[in-house]
């Protein structure tokens, strides 16, 4: 690239250059406060006692000093107690409720004083009569007495039953005292009745007692609270030496606020453990910044910030879990998941990191539960070897995590069996821990896939679920390139198997190089026939147009294509495969073009920024993998060199020129990975482009002419026809008429 258009390039400005640099460090400085307040959990101190509510203790507790001390456990038990002790309120007594019965009464005998008179009705109408009466029961026995009463016997025991009411309901009845009353009134019954007005009057005068009074809730609430307020604060002393809590009795709510009073269930602040645990948070940090600026310092720029932030925050929540794990039950750390963080630093970040933060997470927690070496290597092991299985992780299905999930949790084993073994021989135990092994490794594999889900919607972070979902042949916006730029299409996969091919060999990302692969060219189908690939025949419509106004609709491809992945919501790095792919290279033809009208028309200059691609150049390997191989594919495919030298010249050509013009300066692709890239991008060529020996007697499929005349049969096993597709070319700008290497 020529001066001029180097100039072109946007230099950060200094303050922006300070905020580069200055963000690792500030994400240190940051994380290492949130890992010493996250190791700091339920560490301030240690207890002098064990002693839990409810549960009994181990040793006998005894006073460490004399203290007096009003006790707030054993005023509210006074004054729940003085607040038991009060009795119901009840309403005052209501004569209208006795009166309103006695009434009743009245009305009641007066309708059987009317039964009783009817002439015309049988017996057994009368009694069903009686029996009728609304809120009161009339037993068979009771009524046929009633009936055959004489009016002296019945008016005597009429005026017994009036009496007793009158009587009992000018008591206070309560709805508790109901039954005791109504016996009462059974045996209210005048000594000088007769068996028969007996029955009558036993029968009959208890239903008419109903309560009279009632609870009255506002009053006793109130009569309570009084009570209440009339305990005094229980002030209690405890002398040095006093037996608190005898070993193996069960400790009260009482002696745990005894216990904290004394200090002995509240320690103190111990500073020099808070500093171990700084300086711990702080080597582990500056370990992973490190690491980070070192060799994914180009994440910060494209990222604005997404994967520092997201890196502190799995790394903070593992180490959350973890310290809040081990401050339950130390027992419970073996269902730790740490091959759930492994997995997912791996996937966006790379395996190499993501084993320092789980080697580094690990520690921590082994040094915070106690300095346990054997949940150290238990933790550490079991993310390491789901790391281990998973290799590239860029390129793992759905099923190869939970693979690793399995392998980490026989990781999990091997540890627990190698560390308990020695130590007692507890079956049981063992065989419990093995089963929590087994349930981390499955635990860690589950919550991978959400980690998934959850860094991809919230930090837009590209996942492997989302390049499964993308690198499908059916996605609507490929479906759609497949309509509308058939050439295009079939240009795009052959660059992604091309450029896949290479980034395998380097250890990139080949799942992301295919998927950027497949969408870098979909700016194309706003004008699919203004690039070669989708031209036919012979006609082509730059040839009515001046090298500027071609050129401008060459380059509107790399804004269209970022415009359609925002509407297709397309993640951020399969955008960058779409505005990078270019880079910032000119469009030569028509830029020669524009200096072949200019030199005929006596000018001087052309602006050659006219003819330059707005960039950005590749700032990621991956993207620098797709460019070269986008340029490759597309005058190879042109060219088509049928020649080992031929092949290797039209690649080298590219690849130097690419490096000479700076355009990979960004990309973070050593010069060992362009050998390694060279070397694929030929083996494929070479396969691609191979053209099978002649065989005898197959001359007329070539040239007629040399078969004198003899017309033979064309064998589909032996023709001379090379292997590979039809021509596509990216090369939408110009065709090449020398085997110059030029691209778009």
């Amino acid at each position: 690239m020529s001066d001029s258009v180097k100039e072109q390039t946007p230099e950060l400005r200094w303050w922006e250059q300070l905020a580069e640099n200055a963000m690792p460090w500030l994400f240190a400085i940051i994380l290492t406060a949130g890992m010493t307040l996250v190791l700091a959990v339920n560490r301030s101190g240690t207890s002098a006692v064990n002693a839990v509510a409810g549960q009994p203790v181990p040793d006998d507790i005894l006073a460490p000093r004399s203290i007096t001390y009003t006790s707030d456990v054993l005023t509210d038990q006074a004054k729940e107690q003085a607040g038991n002790t009060v009795s119901e309120v009840y309403t005052p007594l209501d004569l209208s409720i006795g009166r309103a019965q006695l009434s009743w009464a009245r009305a009641v005998f007066a309708f059987v004083e009317t039964v009783r008179a009817d002439g015309q009705a049988t017996k057994e109408t009368k009694l069903s009569y009686l029996q009728s009466i609304t809120g009161l029961t009339m037993e068979t026995q009771v009524g046929e007495d009633l009936l055959n009463l004489t009016q002296a016997d019945y008016e005597f025991a009429k005026s017994n039953i009036l009496t007793i009411i009158n009587e009992l309901m000018r008591q206070d009845i309560r709805e508790d005292q109901l039954r005791d009353y109504r016996k009462t009134a059974r045996g209210e019954a005048s000594l000088e009745l007769t068996p028969t007005q007996e029955n009558v009057v036993t029968n009959l005068a208890p239903q008419f007692i109903v309560a009279t009074v009632f609870p009255d809730p506002t009053e006793t609430a109130a009569v309570r609270q009084e009570a209440i307020d009339a305990v005094e604060p229980v002030v209690r002393t405890i002398t040095k030496d006093r037996l608190i809590v005898r070993a193996g009795d069960i400790v009260s709510d009482a002696d745990v606020e005894l216990l904290t009073v004394l200090g002995l269930l509240q320690p103190a602040t111990d500073w020099r453990d808070t500093g171990s645990l700084f300086m711990a948070s702080l080597l582990s940090v500056v370990l992973l910044t490190l690491y980070w600026q070192q060799f994914h310092s180009w994440q910060l720029r494209r990222g604005n910030g997404r994967y520092l932030t997201s890196l502190a925050i799995i790394v903070l929540i593992f180490t959350l879990i973890g310290r809040l794990m081990g401050g339950v039950s130390v027992t419970l750390l073996y269902w730790f998941p740490i091959a759930a963080m492994s997995m997912l630093l791996a996937v966006i970040f790379d395996v190499r990191l993501s084993m320092l933060a789980t080697i580094i997470v690990a520690t921590l927690v082994g040094f915070t539960s106690g300095g346990s070496l054997e949940l150290t290597v238990y933790i550490a092991g079991g993310g390491v070897l789901a790391l281990m299985l998973l290799q590239n992780a860029y390129t793992q299905r759905v099923n190869a995590f939970f693979r690793a999930g399995l392998i980490a949790a026989l990781g999990h084993i091997v540890v627990i069996i190698t560390f308990r073994l020695p130590v007692a021989v507890d079956v049981v135990e063992i065989l419990q821990l093995v089963l929590y092994g087994l349930g981390n490794g499955i635990l860690s594999a589950a919550l991978t896939m959400v980690g998934f889900f959850i860094m991809g919607s919230i930090f837009g972070l590209t996942t492997t679920l989302q390049l499964q979902e993308l690198s499908r042949l059916d996605h609507p916006l490929l479906k759609e390139l497949l309509r509308k730029a058939p050439g295009t299409y079939h240009h795009s996969i052959m660059v992604a198997n091309l450029a896949e091919q290479a980034a395998e060999r380097v250890q990139a990302n080949g799942a992301l190089v295919r998927v950027g692969a497949f969408y870098h060219d979909i700016g194309k189908m706003k004008r699919p026939a203004f690039f070669t690939e989708n031209q036919e025949g012979d006609s082509n419509p730059h040839d009515a147009l001046d090298p500027e106004s071609s050129a401008r609709i060459i380059l509107s491809h790399v804004a269209d294509g970022v415009e359609l992945a925002k509407r297709y919501r397309l993640p951020d790095r399969v955008r960058d495969f779409i505005a990078e792919h270019h880079g910032q290279r000119v469009v030569k033809s028509f830029y020669r073009k524009a200096l072949a009208m200019a030199e005929e028309e006596g000018e001087t200059a052309v602006d050659i920024t006219q003819f330059c691609h707005p960039g950005p150049r590749p700032r990621s390997r991956e993207s620098g993998i797709v460019m070269l191989a986008d340029a490759i594919e597309a005058t190879s495919s042109a060219l088509r060199p049928d020649t080992v030298k031929g092949i290797e010249k039209l690649v080298n050509s590219i690849v130097d020129e690419d490096l000479t013009d700076g355009q990979l300066d960004d990309s973070g692709l050593t010069l060992g990975d362009i050998k390694h890239i060279r070397a694929s991008f030929i083996e494929t060529l070479k396969g691609r482009f191979h053209v099978r020996v002649k065989y005898p007697g197959n001359e007329a499929l070539v040239d007629p002419e040399a078969a004198n005349g003899t017309e033979l049969a064309p064998s589909v096993t032996e023709t001379a026809v090379p292997t590979v597709p039809p021509p596509v070319s990216n090369l939408a700008e110009e065709s090449l008429p020398t085997p110059e290497p030029e691209t778009s």
